[in-house]
């Protein structure tokens, strides 16, 4: 009967699960690999910042001096630039979309390589193609329904407040928009949060069923949900537990990170710094070709450095696959079949294969044997 492991239960055997596919034996070809995944599936350990929170006042001076001020803007060399705009942001969502495409692809090698201990890259697309497409259409429709959820929240009660007239008033209605504006709170972060949930519940427990029996994203949320509802406390502790982990490694290898990035940084500046002297002496200037080798070269360092933070937070990236696997895996009698086979027994030998007794040599044929 399958064991079921509590969150914190399942850290153990995740660890070791780590360990022993990492370290036991260090083969730097698959951890190279496993580099890849990361920065294919953008499981990085530790996520960035935001610095939305800080504001500045650029004076007025300085508007008008970058044609920021709408008396003075030049709007027919805007109107001459705006299809290159639309272009550049159109191609930049275009890769956005092409790399969560790829990246829900991956998603189904990742599981596949942490749970049989293998990771192929070249032959790997074919395979999981159609469940990838499957999830990245449920990420896209999750994305939209969240932006449309949240504007129908917000949206909802500003139009009926500015239609009562509290906005004209707001004096007049002081408690009513404080109170109504305490609710919205409370709904929008209620979303936000069902929404995440949503998130991780598809990437770690969707996924491994929709690959195992080869289901499309819905059918595998039909399969998952009776689990959820079965041991809402169980998913509710691994949740917790996994914001605990996350924090954790997140300090951790966002340490280890930016020693591995100083460490690198140095002679990358020092190459720079010689590189620039060289061409200065050589009466290089700035023309479209020393332009475009220097864009090439940045892009160049950036994905080696994007590849260094992937190649760092390979060990969590195997760990968190692990630790849902452990976790799901008694839960789940597919994947609990594949991670704890039933053992082999030996065979049964048949009564040719039995070896006489000892000191009793055989019998010819047609002869009884000594001692019958």
């Amino acid at each position: 009967m399958p064991k079921l492991l509590s969150a914190v239960d399942s850290i153990g055997p995740a660890f070791a699960w780590t360990k022993r596919q990492l370290f036991s034996p260090f083969r730097f070809a698959r951890w190279a690999r496993l580099a890849v995944l990361c920065l294919l599936t953008g499981e990085f350990a530790g996520g960035g910042g935001s610095s939305g929170g800080f504001h500045y006042q650029m004076p007025q001076s300085r508007r008008v001096s970058l044609g920021l001020n709408p008396d003075t803007f030049d709007w027919s060399s805007f109107r001459a630039y705006l299809p290159w705009i639309i272009a550049g942001v159109a191609l930049l969502l275009g890769l956005i979309l092409l790399w969560i495409y790829v990246a829900s692809v991956y998603r189904f090698v990742l599981f596949d390589s942490v749970l049989h201990d293998r990771c192929e890259l070249k032959g790997s697309w074919r395979r999981w193609e159609p469940h990838g497409r499957s999830y990245f259409y449920w990420c896209l429709a999750l994305f939209f329904g969240v932006w449309v959820g949240l504007a129908v929240i917000a949206g909802g009660p500003a139009f009926f407040a500015w239609r009562a007239g509290w906005f004209q008033h707001a004096r007049e209605h002081l408690p009513q928009l404080i109170l109504c504006g305490i609710v919205l709170l409370l709904v929008l972060l209620g979303f936000v949060l069902a929404s995440i949930l949503a998130g991780v519940f598809a990437k770690d427990f969707c996924v491994p069923i929709m690959a195992l029996e080869n289901l499309s994203v819905t059918n595998a949320w039909r399969r998952f949900l009776p689990m959820l509802g079965r041991e809402k406390l169980a998913y509710t502790g691994f949740i917790l537990m996994k914001i605990v982990l996350v924090v954790g490694t997140a300090i951790l290898f966002g340490i280890l990170t930016l020693i591995a990035l100083v460490i690198v940084a140095i002679p990358l500046v020092v190459a720079g710094v010689v590189i620039f002297f060289v061409a200065k002496a050589a009466g290089l200037g700035w023309n479209p070709a020393t332009i475009s080798i220097v864009v090439l070269a940045a892009g160049a360092i950036a994905l080696g450095i994007l590849y260094l933070v992937a190649f760092v937070s390979t060990p969590p990236m195997v760990f968190f696959q692990a630790y849902v696997l452990h976790f799901f895996s008694g839960r789940y009698p597919p994947l609990d079949a594949i991670m704890y086979p039933p053992p082999v027994e030996p065979p049964v030998p048949s009564a040719s294969e039995v070896p006489p007794v000892f000191g009793a040599p055989p019998a010819p044929p047609g002869e009884p044997a000594l001692g019958a």
